[in-house]
């Protein structure tokens, strides 16, 4: 670390010599000067840390001479040094701007001790001057960042041109600009998620943090403690203090996924939060705040589950403050080839495969598809075309046989009702995967916790052909709700 810069004024002679001596064998730079004019010339062309100022400078007033100094440079100390002085001249230095006043003859330490003080403030003014930099230059990011998500459409990510896509948008515009409760619904794969994104974003809490919380991995306690937090030595594990998603989120949107697999217990201490919009860490006595805004979403039908006694009216009542229901993609089917043509740009883009297209058959097929697993399907399909495709474009032979041959498509082939058809398709993929949940999760287009949220409720006990990978976890979530 570079030593302090030291002017010394005042009459040469072997004390200032010993003075000059002793901080330069401390590693501090020392400069002299004879009168009030040099130190002046000295002071304003150099910028030192610390001015040793002798009190009988001839021809100029002590006050006078540290009031100019300091105006030409505010955060040098001025240390005025004087043998025998009155207090009244002691006072009128301090209000002058001087630092400390000293008592000749001035001991080597003392001497030492001053430039250090110095080189330290020196150090410490320049560590605020970057730190004020620094957030002057965050601040002017954050403001380019404001004005970005101003000009920018919160809602390009939603991709279509259907009239049903057009209507979810406009309303989800709407949505946006209030901060009441929403309840997303619709199948797994429609893009709940990204509605939900696309709200906050366009919000007023779109500088706050955005937080998810799958109420359907975790079992009972695991979920309270994830959506509260829990204090240390809360229950056998808990070997610190945890936030919860509502903490988390503060000031900022939850979303809550598949809110309809929540138990009785935590759909009570669910119903506080929206009535009181206050909540406490499991385990804690710390009453905290709910800043947040809540968006739920489900792939259930919630009024069934209300009259099957399976959830609160009075939570559902809570949460369908703003119903919006996010529809299947076989319900805005126009719009599978300008999905199709995005997700194959941007697979493209990410693996680093020239791929241009698809053919016009394989369009049409994509388009009779009925999209069972629905975008999520599309999406991880193209995917799968994109990294194993053997040209430049996707043609009808390259789309998997229950896609290109129209007969097959799952609406089409199976009797019933669209939830026997599901449970009956789910029983079918299991087997055909052997029982690995993962693949058949992954094959269907739903998340491997949709999944198993599905087996518990058509009674599936998820072994169909074979055992569970060794890999997969038990399927704990099954026992929630």
């Amino acid at each position: 670390m570079d030593g302090a810069h030291v002017l010394i004024a005042g009459p040469g002679g072997p004390t200032r010599r010993v003075v000059v001596q002793v901080l330069q064998a401390a590693s501090h730079q020392v400069l002299t000067a004879d009168d009030a004019r040099s130190t002046v010339d000295r002071v304003r062309d150099t910028r030192f840390d610390l001015l040793l100022l002798a009190d009988d400078l001839p021809g100029v007033s002590t006050p006078e001479l540290i009031r100019e100094l300091k105006r030409i440079r505010p955060a040098m100390l001025v240390v005025v040094t004087g043998g025998s002085v009155a207090a009244s001249d002691v006072i009128e230095a301090y209000r002058s701007g001087a630092y400390d006043y000293l008592l000749e003859p001035i001991l080597p330490p003392t001497l030492r001790e001053q430039a250090a003080r110095a080189r330290e403030l020196r150090d410490k003014g320049e560590q605020r001057r970057r730190m004020s930099e620094e957030l002057q230059q965050e601040r002017s990011r954050l403001e380019r960042l404001e004005r970005q998500l101003a000009t920018r459409d919160s809602f390009a990510g939603i991709v279509g041109t259907s009239p049903a896509i057009c209507g979810l948008v406009e309303t989800l515009r709407e949505i946006a600009r209030t901060d009441s409760t929403v309840l997303l619904s619709g199948e797994s794969g429609t893009g709940k998620g990204l509605a939900a994104r696309a709200i906050h974003a366009a919000s007023e809490r779109r500088l706050g943090p955005y937080v998810e919380a799958n109420c359907v991995v975790y079992s009972e306690g695991v979920l309270n403690s994830e959506l509260f937090g829990h204090e240390k030595g809360a229950f056998t594990g808990a070997d610190r203090q945890k936030k919860g998603r509502f903490e988390l989120a503060r000031g900022g949107t939850l979303l809550l996924d598949e809110i309809g697999e929540i138990s009785a217990a935590t759909q009570l201490m669910l119903l506080r939060v929206l009535q009181e919009r206050v909540f406490e860490r499991v385990g804690g006595e710390e009453t905290l705040e709910a800043d947040v805004r809540l968006i739920a979403a489900t792939n259930r039908n919630m009024e069934d589950s209300v009259r099957r006694g399976e959830f609160r009216s009075d939570l559902y009542y809570r949460l369908n403050v703003i119903p919006v229901r996010v529809p299947a993609l076989r319900e805005h089917a126009e719009d599978v080839p300008i999905l199709a043509q995005h997700f194959l740009r941007e697979c493209a883009e990410r693996i680093g495969r020239t791929v241009d297209g698809f053919s016009e058959e394989a369009l049409e097929a994509l388009v009779r598809y009925p999209w069972p697993g629905n975008i999520r399907e599309l999406e991880n399909m193209v995917e799968r075309l994109v990294v194993l495709a053997r040209g430049e474009r996707i043609a009808l032979q390259d789309l998997p046989p229950g896609v290109r041959q129209p007969g097959h498509g799952l609406i089409a082939s199976l009797p019933g009702t669209l939830e026997d058809i599901e449970r009956r398709r789910i029983r079918e993929v299991l087997r055909e995967c052997g029982g690995n949940k993962k693949r058949a999760a992954g094959r269907l287009g739903i998340h491997r916790s949709t999944l198993y949220a599905k087996l518990k409720r058509y009674g599936l006990a998820g072994d169909e052909g074979a055992s569970e990978d060794s890999q997969q976890p038990a399927p704990e979530p099954l026992g929630v709700g």
